[in-house]
């Protein structure tokens, strides 16, 4: 009974320490990109109130379409869950260093804290990962395909669209064989048995853990999300549409018309977008805005329009989402208090198998 007591103890100050330093990591997320935000902050203050509210208004809508993808492969919780989920996830993995693990992290543990499955956790972090990774290399296909239409092909157009074409097809036929091979979900059950015999040496119970039903329950809900993974897809790509139309209308905004064609723009925004994606730093952060730049002023716009404009898409779709989910997180805890799970680490070891899983997922999640 004592030992019982201790434990609990331990065990609830555990879970103290791991929400306080989850909301200082948000928080410290804010203040690393507090030079961004500041000459963001500026750049908006000189646009018209109405242009404003409509740069916000389609950053918000990205946001929404990015929760309700959550929202619907999480089992449909309500949509303040699945909007706590993702957006406290989004703000850590775009504002700090590592921030990919860091917000998927939290984002499990907030997902625990609300009654999610861990299974159906993995299988919405896996499925957003994947459906993430077409759309970010299949659209710039897709644009400069329409790009081309318009103009003669250079060396280079072959190059970017054989580097996407092959990506998205190699993609599709990975995830077609790893969901359909049973030799696959064999290694995979063998592994995470290793891991958690590992484990058991320093947590007592978890070489006791089968993961074989964890892995089944995520390779069924992964293969029913493919089997009608349209409706995934169109959402990302709505999503991602809207941040490029941000952008678009931050340019118009700023004087940057005729000489930067529609079309044009959207070849170089998602070329850029896709090569952001490698960046180490969070969120691109300084990468990002000297690459964007610089690609719109090859391609003709003005060097200060261009400049202006991209800062002012920064702080809607970098700044903006860090903000919330650092808000959203510290009005949850404040609301709920210190008792509910935060990436403790002697809890319920049922969490282990799809905790495999989820190690699995990828990266382009994190930046979402």
């Amino acid at each position: 009974m004592v030992r019982a007591t201790a434990r609990n103890v331990r065990a609830e100050f555990a879970r103290r320490i791991a929400v306080v330093a989850c909301g200082v990591l948000l928080l410290t997320a804010v203040w690393l990109q507090h030079t961004t935000i500041v000459a963001a902050a500026g750049e908006l203050r000189a646009m018209p109130l109405w242009i404003v509210a409509g740069l916000v208004g389609v950053g918000l809508l990205e946001r929404a379409v990015r929760v309700d993808i959550y929202r619907s492969l999480l089992g449909s919780p309500t949509y303040s869950d699945a909007a706590l989920v993702h957006e406290t996830g989004a703000a850590a993995s775009k504002g700090l260093p590592m921030g990919g693990a860091v917000g998927t992290a939290l984002r499990w543990s907030v997902a625990r804290d609300r009654s999610i499955p861990t299974s159906t956790f993995a299988v919405a972090l896996i499925a957003t990962g994947v459906a993430s990774v077409f759309v970010t290399w299949t659209l710039p296909l897709i644009a400069l395909g329409i790009d081309l239409t318009q103009r003669s092909p250079e060396s280079m157009d072959f190059v970017v669209a054989g580097i996407c074409a092959t990506v998205v097809i190699g993609a599709i036929a990975v995830w077609t064989v790893v969901l359909g091979s049973d030799r696959i979900h064999r290694w995979a059950v063998e592994r995470c048995r290793r891991i958690c015999a590992r484990l058991g040496r320093r947590f007592p119970g978890a070489d006791h853990v089968d993961p074989e039903t964890g892995i089944d329950d995520v390779r069924a809900g992964l293969r029913t999300v493919a089997a009608r993974p349209w409706g995934l897809v169109g959402r990302t790509v709505v999503a991602q549409l809207c941040s490029a139309a941000v952008l678009l209308i931050a340019l118009r905004s700023v004087g940057v018309g005729a000489d930067l064609g529609n079309v044009e723009f959207l070849r170089v925004y998602f070329i850029v977008t896709l090569l952001g994606s490698f960046i180490p730093t969070p969120g691109g952060v300084g990468v990002i805005e000297a690459g964007l730049t610089g690609a719109l002023v090859a391609a003709g716009a003005a060097p200060a329009g261009a400049l202006a404009a991209v800062l002012v898409y920064r702080a809607v779709t970098y700044v903006m989402p860090i903000m919330i989910g650092a808000a959203m997180y510290v009005v949850w805890r404040s609301r709920t208090g210190a008792g509910a799970p935060a990436a403790e680490v002697s809890g319920e070891l049922s969490c282990l198998p799809a905790g495999e899983v989820v190690a699995l997922s990828p990266a382009p999640l994190a930046a979402a």
